[in-house]
C-alpha cells in the first residue's frame, strides 16, 4: 500500500458505506457523462473513495442495501466538505463483455440487475469494468473542503493533498477476502472477460 495518495474515485456515499462494512468487494463501472469518449478507465490501482450524494438512486441500489441511502445522507458533512475515510486497492481489474457473466455476479455487487444491464448497454458499448477491491478504513476520517475542482460527472479526481494511509486496516481478514475473491472470479468465469 502506498504511504500517501491523492487519487480518488467518486462513488455514491451509500456504496462507500457498504464497501466499508465488507458486505461488498466489487464495483461495476462504465463512466460519467463528462468522461472521455472511451468512458471509464482504470487509471489507478490504489485510491480513496470520494463519497458523493449526487445521482444516488434507490431504484439502482440492491433492495437489501437501500437503507444505506439515508445513513449516507445523515453522515454526509454537507456541500462544502467531503469526508474521506475509505481506501481501496484493486486486486483484479476486468472488462466484462458478457451480460451473462455479469448476471452471475448478482448479489456480489451493490447494484440491481436492471441497473447493471442499462450500464452494460450505455453508449452502445456492451461492457462494464469490474473492479475487485480490497477496502481499508483509516482510524480517523479526513475532512476536506469540497472545491469546484471536484465537481462534474467524472470518475477520478485528484485531491488537493496526498492523504496518509498510515493505520488503515482492512475491513475483511485475509481469509475472508480470499474467499470472496475466489467466489467472484469463479462465478464470473473466463468467457467474455478481459483482464486489465
Amino acid at each position: 500500500m502506498k504511504d500517501r495518495n491523492a487519487s480518488a474515485l467518486k462513488e455514491w456515499a451509500a456504496i462507500e458505506q457498504v464497501l466499508a462494512t465488507g458486505e461488498v468487494s466489487l464495483l461495476l463501472r462504465k463512466g460519467g457523462i463528462w468522461e472521455r469518449r472511451e468512458g471509464f478507465e482504470v487509471e489507478h490501482r490504489e485510491f480513496w473513495i470520494f463519497p458523493t450524494l449526487y445521482h444516488q438512486n434507490p431504484d439502482e441500489l440492491a433492495p437489501q442495501l437501500r437503507w444505506l441511502l439515508e445513513s449516507a445522507r445523515a453522515s454526509h458533512p454537507g456541500p462544502d466538505q467531503v469526508r474521506i475515510s475509505l481506501y481501496l486497492k484493486v486486486e483484479d481489474a476486468l472488462r466484462v463483455e458478457s451480460i451473462e457473466a455479469l448476471q452471475r455476479l448478482e448479489g456480489l455487487h451493490p447494484l440491481t440487475q436492471p441497473t447493471v444491464e442499462a450500464r452494460f448497454a450505455y453508449r452502445n458499448k456492451p461492457y462494464l469494468h469490474a473492479l475487485l477491491v480490497r477496502a481499508y478504513r483509516v482510524p480517523e476520517p479526513y475532512l476536506l473542503p469540497n472545491t469546484l475542482d471536484y465537481e462534474g460527472c467524472i470518475s477520478w479526481v485528484e485531491l488537493d493533498e496526498a492523504l496518509a494511509t498510515h493505520g488503515a486496516l482492512p475491513v475483511l481478514s485475509d481469509g475472508e477476502f480470499a474467499a470472496r475473491r475466489t467466489e467472484i472470479l469463479d462465478r464470473l468465469g473466463e468467457a467474455g472477460v478481459v483482464r486489465l
